[in-house]
């Protein structure tokens, strides 16, 4: 479960949420809003990187979070990059191989012993997803997953996370309503530091 209720928070004199409450429970919810408007600070309470002023915020079981920015691992390869969050009682032959099912889903079977320097912008946010739903957490974060991918791409990414987030608690910031209904998530507004149900 991801939930916070009545939350506070500000940075400075400005502030970015004002009692605002969201639940993601076995479902997947989609947060849009302008630029600014504390998408990322909501997405980072969750993960437990930043501190809420005030209000509740209740999150069980593992998270995993894929960054607008990927975060990738410089100096290993792209499959080091995935396996390196999973379970190492699998083995990691189970692990390789689960890596690589999802690397070929998402149009990376060609980059498997790349670094993450020989990517693309595109592809390192690939290998970032892929990382993030190798973990095995109940609950999944993703902030703009689907941007700046061509048609095709996109098409191929939606219909892994489809399957990925089944029966998972999942909260996906972004900015185009199109992705959000193609993933049938429960669309969401925040503005003005306040969220409600579009």
């Amino acid at each position: 479960m991801l939930e916070i209720k009545d939350v506070f928070k500000s940075f400075g004199e400005k502030e970015v949420l004002c009692g605002t409450s969201l639940i993601a429970d076995g479902e997947t919810v989609a947060l849009m809003g302008e630029s600014g408007s504390g998408k990322t600070t909501v997405l980072r309470i969750l993960a437990g990187l930043e501190k809420a002023d005030g209000g509740a915020v209740n999150v069980t079981g593992k998270t995993a979070v894929a960054f607008a920015e990927p975060r990738l691992f410089e100096g290993v390869r792209v499959i080091e990059n995935v396996t390196c969050v999973m379970p190492r009682e699998n083995g990691k032959t189970n692990n390789e191989k689960r890596a690589r099912e999802l690397l070929n889903s998402l149009l990376l079977g060609g980059a498997e012993h790349m670094y993450p320097r020989e990517l693309s912008s595109g592809m390192a946010a690939r290998v970032s997803l892929a990382r993030a739903l190798a973990y095995g957490a109940e609950n999944i974060l993703l902030d703009e997953p689907l941007r700046a991918l061509d048609e095709g791409t996109k098409e191929a990414v939606i219909d892994v996370l489809r399957r990925e987030l089944k029966g998972k608690s999942a909260l996906m910031i972004t900015h185009d309503g199109g992705d959000a209904y193609a993933l049938g998530a429960r669309k969401f507004l925040l503005a003005d530091g306040k969220i409600s149900e579009k």
